[in-house]
Parts: structure tokens; sequence; C-alpha cells
């Protein structure tokens, strides 16, 4: 932010992204936004890509529904999910990029 952009900056704005940095700090999630980074998949897919239990699962899948990350439909006894809010796929994608980055140069902090 440029100089005096937090005092101008209306404090729901900051609540908000602090809810969705909560959201965003759980690794599990995290792994589930990248998973449905390539498109909708039904939960058995999700579970076969991250090894989880399927309560474990539905709890963070419900997280992310709740908090309008992800968006689901139902298909017969099947329940699909996908991206609902492209921008937190962007600031995922910035900030893991940027860990990786350093991760390969041997930078821990």
């Amino acid at each position: 932010m440029k100089d005096g952009a937090a005092e101008t900056t209306p404090s729901p704005v900051f609540d908000r992204a602090a809810e969705m940095f909560g959201v965003l700090s759980t690794p599990i999630r995290l792994r589930i936004i990248g998973a449905l980074c390539g498109g909708e998949k039904n939960v058995s897919h999700l579970l076969d890509e991250i090894e989880v239990s399927q309560p474990n699962m539905s709890k963070h899948l419900n997280v992310l529904y709740r908090t309008g990350v992800v968006a689901k439909r139902r298909s017969g006894v099947q329940v699909f999910y996908r991206i609902a809010d492209e921008s937190v796929v962007l600031v995922c994608k910035a900030v893991c990029s940027q860990i990786e980055l350093d991760v390969k140069k041997g930078r821990k902090d």
C-alpha cells in the first residue's frame, strides 16, 4: 500500500482481508484450492488427491463454501466443488510462487 492508504481504507476491508487470510491459513484448504484450480471436482476426486479423512475434507470444504471461496453443485448423490472467488486463487498463487522461489534458493525467512 502506498503511504497513507491504511488510514483511508475502511475498517471492513481489513476485517474481510483478515477473515480471508484466516481461511487460507490451513494447509489442507490451500491444497483443496490448488486442486480446484484445474476445474470442478467431486469429493472423491479431492480425496484421491489430498490424503485426509472424508470427515476432515468435508469440514474444510464447508469452511471454504461458507466463506465464498468455493461453490458447489449437486448431481445425484455427488457434490461437485469449484473455485467461486478467483481473487483467492491469485493471492494463493502469488504467495506460494514466492515461497517456492525462496525454498529453491534455500531461504527460510
